[in-house]
């Protein structure tokens, strides 16, 4: 890689499904991310329940190889790109995920695991996919069986690498949609998922999106990240972006980000 820092997450027109029509392309990040002189992954989501059903999907009909050519041909010209995927974790899909890695993980510079659903149709990353799911369950149940398939995945040693491991509070927090007495959101519980991170060797992301909803922090926080840190836990950072002006604006929060994480010695909190 070229430059210093790097910019784990970024989303793209045509093959993340919820990057807008208008939003940025291949060609947009590289001209950024050399302008801002920082290295680029390009990690579009690949859901594996949809892309079998829906053959609007940007990888339906095996077009993963589609997308990395694509990538590769830019990385000819430039040398601070990499090819990624951020693929969906299904705890019934586990043979399937594992078939993928074993055809794919040497072709990609970099995968992350992540949840945005447990249940198909409502995800929790989206107020509307999460609200229709308080419909039908109460918060801490939701909140529990986040955590239960967080560790599964995790668990599951499928990837090496995972993304925003407690985006469940994106929407439930104080300032949000408010926890009720009887759910368990401490930082203790997050904190015991990065442990088991650092237990299977799994590298934890610190994603900036965050900052962007009233929340207003990383996942996970930055006081969680220091405790994981100081106990042997490995980072990447993450900008999540999906349009342009955010990543540029995110740019500095990045170099921020690892500088912060750098200043971190295992055992020796700073």
């Amino acid at each position: 890689m070229r430059f210093k820092f790097t910019d784990f997450h970024v989303h793209t027109r045509g093959w993340s499904v919820d990057v807008a029509e208008d939003g940025p392309t291949f060609e947009d990040y590289i001209k950024a991310a050399e302008e801002h002189q920082i290295n680029v992954c390009f990690l579009d989501h690949y859901e594996l329940y949809y892309i079998e059903n829906d053959k609007a999907n940007p990888f339906y009909g095996g077009k993963i190889d589609d997308y990395l050519e694509e990538i590769d041909k830019f990385k000819e010209t430039y040398d601070f790109i990499l090819s990624g995927l951020e693929v969906e974790y299904y705890e019934d899909k586990e043979i399937q995920l594992l078939e993928l890695m074993d055809d794919y993980r040497k072709e990609f510079d970099f995968i992350g695991g992540s949840i945005h659903e447990w249940i198909i149709g409502y995800p929790i990353t989206t107020k509307e996919g999460l609200t229709s799911l308080l419909e039908k369950k109460p918060i801490k149940q939701i909140i529990d069986e986040y955590f239960k398939v967080s560790e599964k995945l995790i668990n599951s040693n499928i990837f090496k690498n995972i993304c925003h491991i407690d985006t469940i509070f994106r929407y439930i927090n104080n300032n949000d949609l408010k926890p009720t007495d009887d759910c368990d959101v401490s930082d203790n519980r997050i904190i015991n998922l990065g442990r088991l991170c650092i237990k299977n060797r799994i590298k934890i992301e610190l994603n900036l999106s965050g900052l962007k909803f009233p929340i207003n922090r990383t996942f996970p926080s930055l006081h969680v990240a220091s405790q994981l840190k100081n106990e042997g836990g490995e980072f990447f950072v993450g900008s999540d972006s999906h349009s342009i002006e955010y990543f540029e604006k995110q740019i500095p929060e990045v170099k921020k980000a690892y500088n912060f994480l750098n200043t971190i010695k295992k055992n020796k909190l700073i």
